[in-house]
């Protein structure tokens, strides 16, 4: 008899749990039980921004030591190294950060109809260059100025630039909690995968974005899977298609390919 006395559960096994993903995709994935507030301090700094360069110059390489700096956005006044520096020159604290962590999924979701409009228009031109043959390199050039402009506009509306400009917050992920962490990934990864390979976990209870860096065949597989780092559970193609368009993140349109749970 078993500890908890329950004789179905002689009946479940390591059978039952999920598949691990493939060596491809779990370095693929950051070690989100690693990251913390205690990393805060480690992460990556642009020396090229010219605000922190200055601070550099003045300090030299110990910024652990260095004076008080006072933060762009709240002025809080923090140590140098606790400061994120943001490719448009701001230097924020930690709270900042996770002020402006939390208003990516707020805002991807305000504006997911925009969003998804966008990305339609810019799916519209990739589909062109695949299949224009005679086009001018004067049209190329005008077609790629359209996109970068598509794209710009959807890191804006899901709340991915400061002053205008990519905020890059990939370089500050050991810097907050591991769910937060994994979260603000799973967007990073959204706003730059491309509509048409975007999927959500089939799991009822989860839902979670399942990003295409996560999407991969075993063999003897008819159907492609993917990798769910929410719930680590796997999800398999199927020949349904999302009946409504989802309000939350992570916003997929009506129609969108829709998966089904899988080992």
């Amino acid at each position: 008899m078993t500890d908890t006395q329950n004789p179905f559960n002689d009946c479940a096994s390591e059978d039952d749990n999920p598949l691990p993903p493939p060596a491809s995709v779990s370095e693929a994935i950051p070690p989100f039980h690693l990251h913390g507030e205690r990393e805060c301090g480690d992460h990556q700094h642009d020396a090229s921004n010219s605000n922190f360069a200055k601070y550099l110059q003045r300090q030299g390489k110990d910024k652990s030591t260095a004076w008080n700096v006072a933060c762009c956005n709240c002025h809080a006044r923090v140590t140098l190294n606790q400061l994120h520096d943001l490719p448009c020159g701001d230097l924020i604290c930690r709270d900042c950060v996770l002020v402006k962590v939390f208003s990516v999924k707020l805002k991807t979701e305000q504006n997911r109809e925009k969003i998804q409009e966008a990305r339609a228009k810019m799916g519209d031109i990739d589909r062109l260059f695949y299949h224009a043959r005679d086009m001018t390199l004067r049209q190329k050039k005008e077609h790629i100025r359209r996109h970068e402009k598509l794209q710009q506009s959807v890191l804006r509306l899901a709340g991915f630039t400061c002053c205008g400009v990519y905020m890059e917050l990939d370089r500050f992920l050991s810097c907050l909690n591991p769910d937060l962490s994994r979260d603000l990934w799973l967007a990073i990864e959204w706003v730059h995968d491309s509509l048409a390979e975007q999927r959500a976990c089939a799991w009822p209870d989860c839902g979670a974005y399942l990003p295409v860096c996560c999407k991969y065949s075993r063999p003897g597989d008819s159907a492609r899977r993917w990798h769910c780092v929410a719930c680590q559970g796997n999800s398999m193609e199927c020949a349904r298609t999302l009946r409504t368009s989802q309000t939350k993140f992570p916003c997929l349109p009506k129609g969108q390919p829709a998966l089904t749970p899988s080992r």
